[in-house]
């Protein structure tokens, strides 16, 4: 659509200047040319600037966004390097989404010095009254609310159109993965023991060791 019409607005401009008229014509039209080549230069800036951003994959950066508290302030994952970053989008009319922050909390408390579970609503603004006492109804008072980006943003991104959405991002900054849909608890745990480097299976194995050890020992004849 852009090409098209800029190619009318060439051809208008050679019309307004052609050799049928004068010289005040003629230079009338090379203003109007310019001004033309310059609409174009324009035009084609607003559409690279507005290219479509990658799809994460692991190991790549996460979009860029920028993130808002409830009380204005801003803020952006870089804040956050050093630790596992739990980005969930969310939204109140989102069943899925209430379901599952109970076990986002529960997590966040398991490994609260690890990772942060950052709750990221895609409410309308008119909405965001709602939004901390929604997170005590469904007991995820443990998340950290923020607000900002739109279900646009999303697809923008390239995170999909599912709610809720979840991107994992490790202590690097890189992402890790990705889930549309509701989280499963399994897959949750697993997914979190392995970025958070908590030795499961050790310390499953160091409480049978102990246990044996306490047993009292048979005397001997």
């Amino acid at each position: 659509m852009g090409v098209a019409l800029s190619s009318r607005i060439l051809r208008l401009s050679f019309n307004e200047g052609s050799i049928h008229g004068d010289v005040p014509d003629i230079l009338a039209g090379m203003r109007t040319l310019f001004a033309s080549l310059l609409f174009i230069a324009v035009l084609a800036a607003n559409v690279s600037a507005q290219a479509p951003a990658p799809t994460p994959t692991p190991n790549s950066a996460p979009p860029k966004m920028e993130l808002l508290d409830l009380k204005g302030g801003h803020h952006t994952l870089d804040e956050h390097k050093g630790k596992v970053v739990v980005l969930n989008f969310w939204a109140t009319y989102c069943v899925p989404c209430a379901s599952e922050m109970p076990m986002l909390s529960r997590m966040q408390r398991r490994y609260k010095d690890k990772i942060i579970v950052l709750a990221v609503s895609v409410d309308d603004e008119l909405d965001r009254a709602k939004l901390q006492p929604f997170l005590h109804k469904h007991e995820a008072d443990d998340l950290t609310l923020l607000v900002g980006p739109t279900v646009v943003d999303l697809s923008d991104w390239k995170l999909g159109d599912a709610l809720p959405t979840t991107l994992f991002i490790d202590a690097e900054g890189k992402v890790a993965g990705k889930v549309e849909g509701a989280l499963k608890r399994p897959d949750l745990e697993k997914r979190l023991a392995e970025m958070a480097g908590a030795p499961v299976a050790a310390k499953t194995a160091n409480k049978n060791v102990s246990h044996r050890s306490s047993e009292p020992k048979s005397s001997e004849k």
